[in-house]
């Protein structure tokens, strides 16, 4: 009798507890390989703080460099201007005595009488400003064509005033008693000139 109830009990208590398997599982024959979303992998959240820190210095590294390396390219080209600068009011050193000597030689062919026997001198001294001239030409110097023209205060100086009765000739360089020069179309010196002025 004992061992009856026993059984009994133990039939009873079988079918009370069971247990139900609720978990899913995927039928991997169905799964679409190409929509399966790419796992991000985790860290622990000290190394996410680190790595964040990271792209951040890195950020700020990019940024500075940037600022440096267009630093450097402005100086690079102040620099250049500088030198060109330079060059240039050192070539205008140089150049600005040998105008004085081209002057006397200007004058000297101005005052040689022509006669026969200064023909020869007369024709050495042509060749002689010819060849200046041209030289002159070579490194960038041009002479300014101020003669006939309407003064231009930004290329000549005037030293004096001739009268003038036709209204046409008011302003106009009448005389020019010293030649301007351009340099690379910058003011060498400028000519000294005598203008007209209407009465």
């Amino acid at each position: 009798m004992a061992d009856r109830d026993k059984e009994q009990s133990r039939e009873t208590d079988s079918h009370d507890f069971q247990v139900v398997d609720k978990r899913k599982f995927v039928n991997l024959e169905t799964i679409d390989t190409d929509t399966i979303p790419e796992e991000t992998p985790r860290y622990p959240s000290y190394v996410e703080e680190l790595m964040g820190r990271v792209a951040e210095t890195e950020r700020r590294f990019r940024e500075k460099k940037k600022q440096i390396d267009e630093e450097i390219h402005r100086t690079k080209e102040r620099l250049q201007t500088d030198f060109e600068r330079k060059i240039e009011l050192e070539k205008q050193k140089i150049i600005l005595p040998f105008l004085e000597i081209l002057d006397n030689l200007q004058r000297a062919l101005g005052s040689i009488p022509e006669s026969e026997s200064s023909d020869h001198l007369l024709e050495g001294v042509r060749m002689t400003v010819s060849l200046f001239l041209n030289k002159l030409q070579a490194v960038g110097v041009e002479r300014i064509r101020a003669l006939g023209q309407q003064f231009d205060p930004n290329l000549a100086e005037a030293v004096g005033t001739a009268k003038v009765n036709e209204a046409d000739q008011d302003g106009i360089v009448l005389e020019e008693l010293q030649a301007g020069y351009l340099m690379d179309g910058r003011l060498l010196r400028p000519a000294q000139v005598r203008v007209g002025r209407l009465v």
